[in-house]
């Protein structure tokens, strides 16, 4: 089975003459943001993995309170498991995307693309399942009805997207499991998109501006989990494939440039984050 070209890689066939540069010069700024998105992952899962996996081997598994409301609960064995699996998920979700991304696993090593696929999309339908709870059920979390319907939605998107490229992938339509997949792996993206835009936000303002940090709602965390949940992330990939076709130099040149103040966002972002919370409780 030939392999599905992947973020970065150019379409062949059907490409226009016209706009190489313009194409080349898009590759690049989706090469430089792929590449400061996945260090902030790896940062992320490195973070989860010490933070939730020490409490984990302490015994103090009440720790996981700090970050997360209501982890842990005494005596809901099942509830404890699913959230540990989903954490657990996460991490190797985070991992696995990465290795999707790597065009030289996909050409050179089919198979493991094929499997690691498989178990990421079973990975993501369970982590959304598991999330539905954790929002709706276990109460898992703080935040306002608007952030849970959010992440509600995002939960829809994951999985529909996850059915969508399984089924592109099926039917050897790799054209269209490329942006199914694409759009698996941006939206599973969500959560860490969200605390990129919230420390970016906190260490711009010095302080909660438009949110209330104890109830941990407000316009601004309304507006930022719908941004990053629901619309932004599957808006740019959309833009990005429209950028992939144009037969001007316009259009990806424009679009390149969108890619390099996102990287800047990104970085900064990713920064925020690692010096506010992640390293400190690393």
């Amino acid at each position: 089975m030939q392999p599905a070209p992947g973020f970065t890689d150019r379409p062949t066939a059907g490409r226009p003459q016209a706009g190489r540069s313009g194409q080349r010069l898009l590759a690049f700024a989706v090469r430089s943001w792929c590449v400061t998105a996945l260090a902030g992952q790896f940062i992320f899962a490195l973070y989860i993995t010490i933070v939730y996996g020490g409490a984990v081997v302490s015994g103090d598994h009440a720790r996981w309170n700090t970050i997360m409301r209501a982890a842990y609960v005494p005596g809901q064995t099942l509830g404890n498991a699913a959230i540990a699996a989903h954490v657990l998920l996460a991490v190797l979700i985070m991992v696995g995307g990465a290795l999707q991304l790597m065009p030289a696993v996909r050409r050179r090593v089919p198979a493991l693309h094929r499997w690691v696929g498989r178990g990421y999309m079973v990975s993501v339908l369970f982590t959304s399942v598991v999330g539905l709870y954790m929002v709706w059920i276990r109460k898992g979390g703080s935040g306002s009805m608007p952030q849970h319907i959010a992440i509600s939605l995002n939960a829809v998107i994951l999985c529909t997207c996850a059915v969508m490229a399984w089924r592109a992938a099926r039917a050897r339509d790799f054209a269209t499991h490329r942006q199914w997949a694409l759009r698996t792996f941006l939206a599973a993206g969500g959560v860490y998109f969200f605390r990129l835009g919230v420390f970016l936000w906190l260490a711009a303002w010095r302080r909660p501006v438009g949110f209330d940090a104890k109830t941990f709602s407000g316009p601004f965390l309304t507006t930022l989990a719908f941004a990053v949940y629901v619309v932004v992330p599957l808006s740019v990939l959309q833009l990005y494939f429209m950028a992939q076709r144009s037969r001007t130099d316009v259009v990806p040149r424009v679009t390149a440039f969108g890619f390099f103040a996102l990287t800047l966002l990104t970085a900064a972002g990713i920064a925020s984050a690692t010096m506010i919370i992640w390293l400190p409780r690393m």
